[in-house]
Protein backbone atom coordinates (compact mmCIF):
# COMPACT_ATOMS: atom_id res chain seq x y z
CA UNK A 1 0.00 0.00 0.00
CA UNK A 2 1.50 3.38 -1.02
CA UNK A 3 1.75 6.07 1.62
CA UNK A 4 -0.02 9.36 0.95
CA UNK A 5 2.49 11.88 -0.52
CA UNK A 6 3.51 14.78 1.69
CA UNK A 7 2.37 18.32 0.98
CA UNK A 8 5.91 19.35 0.05
CA UNK A 9 6.29 16.56 -2.49
CA UNK A 10 2.85 17.31 -3.90
CA UNK A 11 3.69 21.00 -4.30
CA UNK A 12 6.88 20.02 -6.04
CA UNK A 13 5.13 17.52 -8.31
CA UNK A 14 2.57 20.11 -9.37
CA UNK A 15 5.31 22.68 -10.11
CA UNK A 16 3.94 25.16 -7.56
CA UNK A 17 7.45 26.14 -6.49
CA UNK A 18 8.56 26.75 -10.06
CA UNK A 19 5.49 28.82 -10.82
CA UNK A 20 5.99 30.88 -7.65
CA UNK A 21 9.62 31.58 -8.47
CA UNK A 22 8.86 32.38 -12.11
CA UNK A 23 6.01 34.72 -11.20
CA UNK A 24 8.15 36.47 -8.57
CA UNK A 25 11.05 37.31 -10.91
CA UNK A 26 8.71 38.37 -13.75
CA UNK A 27 6.72 40.58 -11.36
CA UNK A 28 10.00 42.10 -10.13
CA UNK A 29 10.98 42.86 -13.72
CA UNK A 30 7.58 44.42 -14.48
CA UNK A 31 7.73 46.60 -11.36
CA UNK A 32 11.21 47.86 -12.29
CA UNK A 33 10.08 48.63 -15.84
CA UNK A 34 7.03 50.51 -14.49
CA UNK A 35 9.13 52.46 -11.99
CA UNK A 36 11.38 53.68 -14.81
CA UNK A 37 8.79 54.35 -17.54
CA UNK A 38 5.76 55.69 -15.65
CA UNK A 39 7.55 58.78 -14.21
CA UNK A 40 8.58 59.69 -17.76
CA UNK A 41 4.92 60.13 -18.71
CA UNK A 42 4.09 61.95 -15.47
CA UNK A 43 1.95 59.06 -14.20
CA UNK A 44 0.68 59.41 -10.62
CA UNK A 45 2.34 57.31 -7.92
CA UNK A 46 -1.02 55.74 -7.15
CA UNK A 47 -0.84 54.01 -10.54
CA UNK A 48 2.37 52.22 -9.54
CA UNK A 49 0.82 51.24 -6.22
CA UNK A 50 -2.24 49.83 -7.96
CA UNK A 51 0.03 47.92 -10.34
CA UNK A 52 1.91 46.32 -7.42
CA UNK A 53 -1.36 45.35 -5.72
CA UNK A 54 -2.59 43.81 -8.97
CA UNK A 55 0.59 41.76 -9.27
CA UNK A 56 0.20 40.57 -5.68
CA UNK A 57 -3.33 39.38 -6.40
CA UNK A 58 -2.12 37.70 -9.56
CA UNK A 59 0.46 35.77 -7.53
CA UNK A 60 -2.29 34.03 -5.56
CA UNK A 61 -4.17 33.26 -8.78
CA UNK A 62 -1.01 31.80 -10.38
CA UNK A 63 -0.41 29.51 -7.40
CA UNK A 64 -4.00 28.30 -7.48
CA UNK A 65 -3.81 27.54 -11.20
CA UNK A 66 -0.50 25.69 -10.82
CA UNK A 67 -2.00 23.56 -8.04
CA UNK A 68 -5.28 22.78 -9.78
CA UNK A 69 -4.24 22.52 -13.43
CA UNK A 70 -1.52 21.06 -15.62
CA UNK A 71 -0.38 22.30 -19.00
CA UNK A 72 -0.67 19.55 -21.60
CA UNK A 73 -0.27 19.56 -25.40
CA UNK A 74 -4.09 19.87 -25.54
CA UNK A 75 -4.14 22.84 -23.16
CA UNK A 76 -4.91 23.27 -19.46
CA UNK A 77 -6.40 20.28 -17.69
CA UNK A 78 -7.39 19.76 -14.11
CA UNK A 79 -4.73 17.77 -12.29
CA UNK A 80 -7.23 15.27 -10.93
CA UNK A 81 -8.49 14.53 -14.45
CA UNK A 82 -5.09 13.52 -15.84
CA UNK A 83 -4.48 9.88 -16.59
CA UNK A 84 -1.32 8.23 -15.19
CA UNK A 85 0.21 7.90 -18.67
CA UNK A 86 -0.57 11.52 -19.67
CA UNK A 87 2.44 13.22 -21.29
CA UNK A 88 3.20 16.55 -19.62
CA UNK A 89 5.94 18.77 -21.09
CA UNK A 90 8.49 20.08 -18.61
CA UNK A 91 11.39 22.45 -18.91
CA UNK A 92 14.74 20.98 -18.02
CA UNK A 93 16.39 22.29 -14.89
CA UNK A 94 19.11 23.94 -16.95
CA UNK A 95 16.65 25.76 -19.23
CA UNK A 96 14.55 26.84 -16.25
CA UNK A 97 17.63 28.11 -14.42
CA UNK A 98 18.73 30.12 -17.47
CA UNK A 99 15.32 31.71 -17.77
CA UNK A 100 15.18 32.69 -14.08
CA UNK A 101 18.72 34.06 -14.08
CA UNK A 102 18.08 36.06 -17.28
CA UNK A 103 14.88 37.67 -16.02
CA UNK A 104 16.30 38.32 -12.55
CA UNK A 105 19.47 39.79 -14.03
CA UNK A 106 17.47 42.18 -16.22
CA UNK A 107 15.36 43.23 -13.23
CA UNK A 108 18.49 43.79 -11.16
CA UNK A 109 20.04 45.98 -13.86
CA UNK A 110 16.88 48.10 -14.02
CA UNK A 111 16.82 48.36 -10.24
CA UNK A 112 20.45 49.50 -10.19
CA UNK A 113 19.72 52.05 -12.92
CA UNK A 114 16.74 53.35 -10.94
CA UNK A 115 18.90 53.75 -7.82
CA UNK A 116 21.91 55.30 -9.58
CA UNK A 117 19.90 57.61 -11.84
CA UNK A 118 16.73 58.56 -9.95
CA UNK A 119 14.10 60.61 -11.74
CA UNK A 120 14.54 64.31 -10.91
CA UNK A 121 11.96 65.58 -8.47
CA UNK A 122 9.94 68.64 -9.39
CA UNK A 123 11.29 70.85 -6.64
CA UNK A 124 10.47 74.51 -7.06
CA UNK A 125 13.05 76.53 -5.21
CA UNK A 126 11.97 79.73 -3.50
CA UNK A 127 15.33 81.37 -4.12
CA UNK A 128 15.27 80.69 -7.89
CA UNK A 129 11.75 81.21 -9.20
CA UNK A 130 12.85 82.08 -12.71
CA UNK A 131 14.73 78.78 -13.10
CA UNK A 132 11.56 76.68 -13.00
CA UNK A 133 10.85 75.50 -16.52
CA UNK A 134 8.42 73.15 -18.15
CA UNK A 135 11.09 70.92 -19.65
CA UNK A 136 8.80 67.88 -19.64
CA UNK A 137 6.24 67.98 -22.48
CA UNK A 138 3.78 65.96 -20.43
CA UNK A 139 3.80 68.53 -17.63
CA UNK A 140 3.15 71.43 -19.99
CA UNK A 141 0.40 69.58 -21.84
CA UNK A 142 -1.56 68.26 -18.86
CA UNK A 143 -3.72 70.87 -17.09
CA UNK A 144 -3.33 69.06 -13.77
CA UNK A 145 0.45 69.39 -13.95
CA UNK A 146 0.29 73.10 -14.75
CA UNK A 147 -2.27 73.70 -12.00
CA UNK A 148 0.00 72.14 -9.40
CA UNK A 149 2.97 74.09 -10.72
CA UNK A 150 1.11 77.39 -10.43
CA UNK A 151 -0.11 76.55 -6.94
CA UNK A 152 3.47 75.88 -5.90
CA UNK A 153 4.70 79.08 -7.53
CA UNK A 154 1.98 81.13 -5.87
CA UNK A 155 2.80 79.61 -2.48
CA UNK A 156 6.49 80.44 -2.91
CA UNK A 157 5.56 83.93 -4.02
CA UNK A 158 3.59 84.39 -0.81
CA UNK A 159 6.62 83.26 1.21
CA UNK A 160 8.82 85.82 -0.57
CA UNK A 161 6.31 88.57 0.20
CA UNK A 162 6.02 87.45 3.83
CA UNK A 163 9.81 87.78 4.08
CA UNK A 164 9.52 91.34 2.64
CA UNK A 165 12.02 90.53 -0.08
CA UNK A 166 11.27 93.08 -2.80
CA UNK A 167 13.46 91.66 -5.56
CA UNK A 168 12.35 88.11 -4.91
CA UNK A 169 8.72 89.18 -4.90
CA UNK A 170 8.82 91.06 -8.20
CA UNK A 171 10.77 88.21 -9.84
CA UNK A 172 7.48 86.36 -10.28
CA UNK A 173 6.17 89.07 -12.64
CA UNK A 174 6.65 89.06 -16.39
CA UNK A 175 8.66 91.95 -17.83
CA UNK A 176 5.49 93.53 -19.23
CA UNK A 177 3.29 92.72 -16.23
CA UNK A 178 0.68 95.13 -14.91
CA UNK A 179 -0.29 95.43 -11.24
CA UNK A 180 -3.63 96.89 -10.18
CA UNK A 181 -3.43 97.65 -6.46
CA UNK A 182 -6.53 98.87 -4.63
CA UNK A 183 -7.07 102.61 -4.23
CA UNK A 184 -4.02 103.41 -6.35
CA UNK A 185 -2.98 103.86 -9.96
CA UNK A 186 -1.90 100.84 -11.97
CA UNK A 187 1.78 99.90 -12.23
CA UNK A 188 2.79 98.91 -15.76
CA UNK A 189 6.59 99.03 -15.58
CA UNK A 190 9.08 96.97 -13.62
CA UNK A 191 10.13 99.97 -11.56
CA UNK A 192 6.52 100.93 -10.84
CA UNK A 193 5.78 97.38 -9.71
CA UNK A 194 8.87 97.46 -7.53
CA UNK A 195 7.67 100.69 -5.92
CA UNK A 196 4.24 99.19 -5.19
CA UNK A 197 5.78 96.39 -3.19
CA UNK A 198 8.48 98.56 -1.64
CA UNK A 199 5.86 100.95 -0.30
CA UNK A 200 3.76 98.06 0.98
CA UNK A 201 6.71 96.43 2.76
CA UNK A 202 7.54 99.79 4.35
CA UNK A 203 4.17 99.79 6.14
CA UNK A 204 4.73 99.47 9.92
CA UNK A 205 3.96 96.05 11.35
CA UNK A 206 3.16 94.55 7.96
CA UNK A 207 2.18 90.89 7.96
CA UNK A 208 0.92 89.52 4.65
CA UNK A 209 -0.08 86.11 3.40
CA UNK A 210 -2.23 84.64 0.67
CA UNK A 211 -3.20 81.28 -0.71
CA UNK A 212 -4.81 80.17 -3.98
CA UNK A 213 -8.29 78.69 -3.95
CA UNK A 214 -8.65 77.91 -7.64
CA UNK A 215 -6.41 77.57 -10.69
CA UNK A 216 -7.82 77.51 -14.20
CA UNK A 217 -5.64 76.72 -17.22
CA UNK A 218 -6.62 77.93 -20.67
CA UNK A 219 -7.25 75.46 -23.48
CA UNK A 220 -4.08 76.56 -25.23
CA UNK A 221 -1.99 75.68 -22.18
CA UNK A 222 -0.18 79.01 -22.54
CA UNK A 223 -2.25 81.09 -20.12
CA UNK A 224 -3.91 80.52 -16.74
CA UNK A 225 -5.52 82.47 -13.93
CA UNK A 226 -5.22 82.01 -10.20
CA UNK A 227 -7.65 83.34 -7.66
CA UNK A 228 -7.45 83.20 -3.90
CA UNK A 229 -7.70 85.05 -0.61
CA UNK A 230 -5.25 87.20 1.29
CA UNK A 231 -4.82 88.47 4.83
CA UNK A 232 -2.91 91.60 5.71
CA UNK A 233 -2.11 93.41 8.94
CA UNK A 234 -0.51 96.81 9.42
CA UNK A 235 -0.19 99.25 12.30
CA UNK A 236 -1.82 102.67 12.35
CA UNK A 237 -0.21 105.85 13.68
CA UNK A 238 -0.89 104.74 17.26
CA UNK A 239 0.71 101.30 16.60
CA UNK A 240 -2.69 99.67 16.76
CA UNK A 241 -2.95 96.71 14.36
CA UNK A 242 -5.37 97.03 11.47
CA UNK A 243 -6.51 93.76 9.93
CA UNK A 244 -7.58 93.40 6.34
CA UNK A 245 -8.69 90.45 4.26
CA UNK A 246 -9.75 90.15 0.67
CA UNK A 247 -9.41 88.35 -2.63
CA UNK A 248 -6.98 88.49 -5.52
CA UNK A 249 -6.77 87.47 -9.14
CA UNK A 250 -3.58 86.68 -11.06
CA UNK A 251 -3.17 86.05 -14.77
CA UNK A 252 -0.18 83.84 -15.60
CA UNK A 253 1.46 83.42 -18.99
CA UNK A 254 3.92 80.83 -20.18
CA UNK A 255 7.03 82.62 -21.39
CA UNK A 256 9.09 81.77 -24.47
CA UNK A 257 11.69 80.05 -22.28
CA UNK A 258 9.06 77.75 -20.79
CA UNK A 259 8.78 79.53 -17.43
CA UNK A 260 5.47 80.79 -16.04
CA UNK A 261 5.25 84.42 -14.94
CA UNK A 262 2.43 86.59 -13.65
CA UNK A 263 1.26 89.02 -16.35
CA UNK A 264 -1.51 90.76 -14.40
CA UNK A 265 -2.11 91.03 -10.66
CA UNK A 266 -5.00 92.66 -8.80
CA UNK A 267 -6.49 92.49 -5.33
CA UNK A 268 -9.04 94.29 -3.19
CA UNK A 269 -10.49 94.12 0.29
CA UNK A 270 -13.60 92.30 1.42
CA UNK A 271 -14.12 94.91 4.13
CA UNK A 272 -16.36 97.87 3.56
CA UNK A 273 -14.59 101.15 2.93
CA UNK A 274 -14.61 103.49 5.90
CA UNK A 275 -17.06 106.32 5.42
CA UNK A 276 -15.43 109.76 5.46
CA UNK A 277 -16.13 111.90 8.50
CA UNK A 278 -18.93 114.43 7.85
CA UNK A 279 -17.69 117.98 7.39
CA UNK A 280 -18.78 120.55 9.95
CA UNK A 281 -21.09 123.30 8.83
CA UNK A 282 -20.08 126.83 9.40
Amino acid sequence: MNAKPSLFSELRRRNVFRVALTYAVIAWLLIEIASVLLPLVDAPESLITAFVVLLALGFAVALFISWSFEMTPEGLKRTQDLSPDEVIPYWSRRKFARFIIGVAGTAFCLSAYHLLFPAPARNFSQSEPVSISQSSPSLSEKPSGVEQLLRDLDAQWAKAAAAKDVEQTIAYYADDAIVLPPNATSAATKEAVRNVWRDMFASPGLVISWQPTRVQVGKSGEMAWVRGTYELTTNDASSKPIDDRGKYLEVWEKQTDGNWKCAADMWNSDLAASAPAPSEKK
